[in-house]
This record gives C-alpha cells, sequence and structure tokens, in this order.
C-alpha cells in the first residue's frame, strides 16, 4: 500500500513514496552489546604554570628595580659629592690665581729682562713677507684623457 507524503507542497504521487515492507516481528535482530561508557580521566593541574611563570617574571622585575632605586640613590650621592669637589677645586683655582697674580712684580720682571739684553716688541724691526701659493693646473678628468688616448692612437 502506497502512501502519499505528508508534504503539502508535493500533491502528485512519487514513485519513491512506497513504504518498504517491514520485517516480520518473527524474527528478532540480534542485538550487540553496547560497551560500556567509560568517562575519561580528567588531567587536573592545581596551578597555572602560566600564572607561576608570571607571579616569578613579576617577582623579578620588583627585585630588579629595587635594584635599580638603591643604584639610582648611589649615584646621586656620588653626584653630590663630585659638585662638592668641583666647588671646593673652584675655590682652590682662586685662591691660587690670587697667589701667582700677588707673586710677582711686573717693574722687577721688566728690569730683569732688560738686564739679560732682552728689549720690548715696539724696538724690534718687523719684516714682513708676502707668501703666494702657486696655483696648481687642474688634472684632467677621465673623460679628457681617454679623449687625448684616441687623439694620440689615431694621430
Amino acid at each position: 500500500m502506497a502512501n502519499y507524503t505528508e508534504v503539502r507542497y508535493i500533491n502528485a504521487y512519487v514513485s519513491g513514496s512506497a513504504a518498504p515492507m517491514m520485517a516480520s516481528k518473527t524474527q528478532r535482530k540480534q542485538s550487540a552489546a553496547m560497551p560500556k561508557f567509560r568517562p575519561k580521566r580528567k588531567v587536573v593541574i592545581a596551578v597555572d604554570p602560566v600564572a607561576i611563570f608570571g607571579i616569578i617574571v613579576a617577582f623579578v622585575m620588583a627585585v630588579m628595580l629595587m635594584v635599580g632605586f638603591m643604584t639610582l640613590n648611589r649615584v646621586n650621592e656620588e653626584a653630590i659629592v663630585m659638585e662638592q669637589y668641583v666647588t671646593a677645586l673652584q675655590e682652590e683655582n682662586v685662591s691660587l690665581l690670587t697667589t701667582y697674580d700677588n707673586g710677582y712684580d711686573l717693574e722687577q720682571v721688566r728690569q730683569i729682562a732688560q738686564a739679560m739684553g732682552m728689549v720690548s716688541i715696539d724696538q724690534v724691526p718687523h719684516i714682513s713677507l708676502d707668501v703666494s701659493v702657486p696655483v696648481q693646473e687642474a688634472q684632467p678628468t677621465a673623460w679628457e684623457a681617454f679623449l687625448t688616448f684616441l687623439t694620440g692612437l689615431f694621430a
């Protein structure tokens, strides 16, 4: 017995709509034993390794930050000591310059120089020389040298 389809948009009989023969109820299929479902063991990691790595990196960076601050403080202290040293050297330089300037008398130095036979710059004759640098001839370029070679070759 052919059944019509239950689909509403098909109104005509279709050859494939025949119901297949049903197996008799007397024949029973042997049922296969289904395998028992064994849930897979879940691997449980108590602590996330990425989180541990992040904590270690944060700790190392914090230690490096503290070391950097200590180094910065030490360098600042050394800079203060060097500034004080420079100030002391400048003061010493001023005192040494005054000692040097007061250590000799210009009139006494002039008398010693005249006694040694030295004369002042106004009494020395001056000779001025004009020195002119000769102009060098320009070296020929590579193209000019090539043309000269060709002219000599075919002349």
